[in-house]
């Protein structure tokens, strides 16, 4: 085949095989072949068999007849299968057979964000309109309900109005809503829950950590609604590739579910690179971007912070003007009008390329890409398939580069790309018996319905104890005859935030224009005074940030510099609950109270990442009850550490770094879920200590995992440090581009002593006396 006759992809595959200056930094190149269609036959009403033959589908593939066979039996099913592989024509075909039979039966579709169900709200209508199930409208009316309507904080009270008076086949909603205008009001909403036959939950893989904990309760809450007016919903669960899909949808639900989990959809071959870069890895993921589209390719570029994916926008545009408006910028912070034009002109085509944080991760339908750039690892197996799983739709082929940053866990996949392929899928955890979210969430569901003896979903037997002190706290009454609690708080709902993050800040420029917001736990570091806000590829500073009413103003300014934000942090021991002595150290867990104070800030060069100048800054002390770990410093350790000659608080500081690094190893979760803190002298032992700490109110178990797993944990640190081979400490090891101390200091030869002697481990060959301190600028060079 002559070259000028290769097929786009084959044309940009050959011409990066042919540079030596890419091919020197690939770590991998692996080809995944395609895979072929396993197709099943399945008896379906004949009227939805001519919209299926209408829309070209005459045959499902053999996943979506096992859960569809399984749903008819009247089981709730989770369905775990890739990106594209039909998972909505699952839950769809049911609900309309049920309705087809059953005019005045009811579905709800829930999503884990605003702005996921436009698109299946808009093709659900599709159907009902081609099967002649639409409401009746009046002409007069201007915006007539559908069959399926969309019910969250996006649409107007008006049309939220109008869906109570006259509810539609199919709302599509969010857990938020559920939440806090769902189950609150349930008595508006009884002629919808009398008829209430499905409950459809998708992308449940989203539903970790606080969220996941916090959604399961509300959904607990929406079944003792739902029974309450003789309705018993059958549930259908959709997952990207986990471990644990069917215990993380009893967890959610708190009922027994059936699992399909082998994919009978086709799937085209994948090229999948692994790029370790020479120079900035957003640099090099632009220039990879720009190459897809040069080749005529429709990419996406998946980046892990929201300021990274506006400066790889800008300098797109920059360097190849001539596409500026074929691509764009996707982020959350971007109003809902925005975000859903970015997505409806990808849909049709009319973008070649978007540069994205996880916001479109989830399944927003953006149409069929061709490439994905994943700037950074993920920080899970699972998120990076699934975001792998944006191109190569319809079983094209498609192109994956996986570039690290100067992360531990980037490097460390670069260094060894056979755990990659090679690793199974994390498991999603979440706690819906965390006592300090029950309480919460008991406290709404007495609010809506009494709590009483026989509760149907709650079991109040075994949650006496805690019902007793909530009583005894006066949060809960106990009725005359005892066997009954309410209470006499009318909305407690509002109080209980189920994301665990504040209220949003809203951002103004310099004429009274929102352009954007920031939710509470992200204001004091994004938007302090100074700040440089990056909003569609512009750069805005702050001037005004008024705490009281909410919001942020800024004025649009051209700098060759971003901010760092400093911050100051203090733990405190609240109470120890596990302790044991392993190898050479001891290792304690139980419950800490955290302070967080931003203290100044940064200006570091946009592409070199040094400093400078720092500035000072007065902000409020933010404090929060966690979770979290600690290790002691015996006496002999510290003075072996000074004695090498090492730097004692660099020394815990890098191991504090890679320590939070790790933990992602072993269970779902980010770094930016765990802090940390060292002190060279903790004034409760007198001596050195370590801690770290889960990054939410209350906990939820990653720190736990940790001390389970200590001394495998202990042994992958060292593995992270001892391989990495710069001298002095790097980003891709004891530099952490968000530490509030700029790293400073950092000792990574003290690391490495104090983590064999922790282990028991003899001394090493190499005695390093010459001293290895980093003191920054701690910030990947961009």
């Amino acid at each position: 085949m002559k070259k000028g006759r290769l097929k786009p992809l084959d044309q940009l595959i050959q011409n990066l095989s042919s540079q030596a200056r890419f091919l020197s930094q690939v770590a991998e190149h692996r080809y995944l072949p395609p895979v072929a269609p396993a197709y099943a036959e399945l008896a379906i009403d004949r009227r939805l068999q001519e919209v299926l033959q209408k829309a070209g589908i005459e045959r499902l593939w053999s996943h979506q007849q096992k859960a569809i066979e399984a749903i008819r039996r009247g089981e709730n099913v989770v369905v775990m299968t890739p990106t594209a592989s039909g998972k909505t024509m699952i839950y769809n075909l049911p609900v309309l057979e049920t309705i087809l039979e059953d005019p005045n039966a009811k579905a709800l579709y829930v999503f884990p964000l605003k702005g996921l169900e436009q698109d299946q709200a808009e093709d659900l209508n599709g159907w009902f309109d081609a099967l002649n199930l639409h409401p009746e409208r009046n002409p007069q009316e201007r915006s007539p309900l559908q069959a399926a309507e969309i019910y969250d904080g996006d649409v107007s009270a008006y049309r939220r109005k109008k869906i109570r008076e006259r509810f539609p086949r199919v709302v599509f909603t969010n857990p938020d809503m559920i939440h806090l205008a769902i189950n609150p009001f349930h008595q508006k909403w009884e002629g919808f829950f009398k008829h209430l036959k499905y409950i459809v939950i998708d992308e449940i893989h989203a539903y970790r950590g606080v969220f996941g904990s916090n959604t399961a309760h509300v959904f607990r809450r929406l079944r003792r609604i739902c029974q309450h007016y003789g309705a018993n919903p059958q549930f259908v669960a959709c997952s990207a590739t986990i471990a644990n899909p069917r215990p993380l949808a009893e967890s959610l639900t708190g009922l027994p579910f059936t699992e399909v989990v082998e994919s009978g959809a086709p799937q085209g071959g994948r090229h999948f690179w692994f790029v370790n870069p020479e120079r900035s890895p957003y640099t090099e993921a632009t220039w990879l971007f720009l190459q897809c589209l040069e080749a005529n390719l429709r990419a996406i570029v998946f980046t892990k912070a929201r300021k990274i994916t506006e400066l790889i926008y800008r300098w797109a545009v920059e360097r190849g003007e001539e596409i500026a408006d074929r691509i764009s910028p996707y982020r959350a912070g971007f109003l809902p009008r925005e975000r859903r034009e970015v997505e409806q002109r990808l849909f049709h085509g009319e973008l070649m390329g978007v540069v994205s944080t996880s916001a479109l991760e989830l399944g927003v339908d953006i149409g069929g890409l061709d490439a994905c750039i994943l700037v950074g690892y993920p920080g899970s197996i699972a998120s990076t398939w699934q975001r792998a799983g944006r191109v190569g739709r319809h079983a094209e082929e498609s192109v994956i580069f996986l570039i690290a940053i100067k992360d531990a866990l980037d490097q460390y996949f670069m260094r060894h790309p056979e755990d990659f392929f090679g690793k199974s899928h994390e498991a999603v955890v979440v706690d819906p018996n965390n006592p300090r979210l029950l309480k919460k969430h008991l406290l709404c569901a007495a609010a809506e319905l009494y709590l009483h003896q026989d509760d149907p979903v709650y079991d109040v037997g075994s949650l006496r104890p805690l019902i007793e002190e909530m009583v005894a706290g006066g949060d809960l009454n106990r009725g005359k005859r005892g066997d009954v609690w309410f209470t006499r708080k009318r909305r407690p709902q509002p109080e209980v935030g189920i994301r665990s993050i504040g209220d949003p800040f809203d951002i103004f420029n310099e004429r009274g224009e929102k352009i954007g917001e920031l939710s509470g736990a992200r204001i004091f570091r994004e938007a302090h005074l100074g700040a440089i806000y990056l909003h569609w590829g512009r750069q805005y500073q702050i001037t005004q940030l008024d705490l009281l009413g909410r919001r942020a103003l800024c004025r649009e300014v051209d700098v060759r510099y971003y901010t760092h934000a400093l911050s100051r942090e203090e733990t405190e021991i609240l109470m120890e609950e596990k302790g044991k002595a392993l190898a050479c150290f001891h290792i304690h867990w139980g419950k800490l109270r955290i302070s967080h104070q931003v203290i100044g800030y940064d200006k570091r060069g946009l592409f070199d990442g040094e400093r400078i100048s720092r500035h000072a800054l007065e902000m409020p002390t933010s404090l929060f009850d966690t979770e979290g770990l600690w290790i002691p410093i015996d006496e002999g350790t510290k003075e072996a550490i000074v004695s090498q000659d090492h730097d004692l608080g660099g020394t815990l500081h890098a191991v504090e770094h890679v320590a939070i690094k790790c933990i992602p190893l072993f269970v779902l979760g980010d770094p930016g879920d765990i802090g940390g803190l060292s002190y060279p002298s903790y004034p409760s032992f007198g001596g050195p200590a370590i801690f770290l700490y889960d990054g939410y109110e209350g906990g939820i178990g990653f720190t736990l995992r940790a001390f389970e797993v200590a001394e495998d944990w202990l042994a992958a640190i060292l593995r992270l440090v001892s391989e990495c081979p710069c001298k002095e400490g790097c980003p891709s090891c004891v530099q952490d581009p968000q530490c509030g101390s700029a790293n400073e200091p950092l000792d990574k030869s003290g690391a490495i002593f104090l983590l064999r002697r922790l282990l028991g481990l003899s001394s090493p060959d190499f005695v390093p006396r010459e001293r290895t301190v980093s003191r920054g600028p701690g910030a990947d060079g961009l």
